[in-house]
């Protein structure tokens, strides 16, 4: 039996699973009560976390959260972690700087 990590079809660049999805809730500086954070792994076995949730730079583009580990917990602190210290680089925040991804790209 062929493991989906070991699959290789024309066409298609890389193939990631979804290996965790969490609520976290965070009540100070975001307009809602909560933000999801997914965790994949690659084929090559690297695990990446991303938020739904996405936060405005200085240029007024929107990026989200990442993070990385060697476990799904290691990946999620290192996503929250991240997505902490972009918050805190700033004192307020208007609903206007944040951006929730569609569902149908997360």
């Amino acid at each position: 039996m062929v493991k989906w990590q070991d699959l290789k079809i024309e066409g298609i660049a890389n193939i990631e699973k979804c290996v965790a999805e969490f609520d976290v809730g965070e009540l100070k500086k975001t307009p809602w009560a909560k933000f999801k954070v997914k965790i994949y792994e690659s084929q090559d076995g690297r695990l990446t976390g991303y938020t739904n949730l996405r936060i405005k730079d200085e240029s007024g583009d929107f990026s989200g959260g990442v993070g990385y580990g060697n476990t799904v917990e290691e990946t999620l602190e290192d996503t929250i972690l991240y997505f902490l210290k972009v918050l805190n680089e700033k004192e307020i925040w208007s609903e206007e700087d944040f951006q929730a991804t569609d569902p149908y790209d997360f």
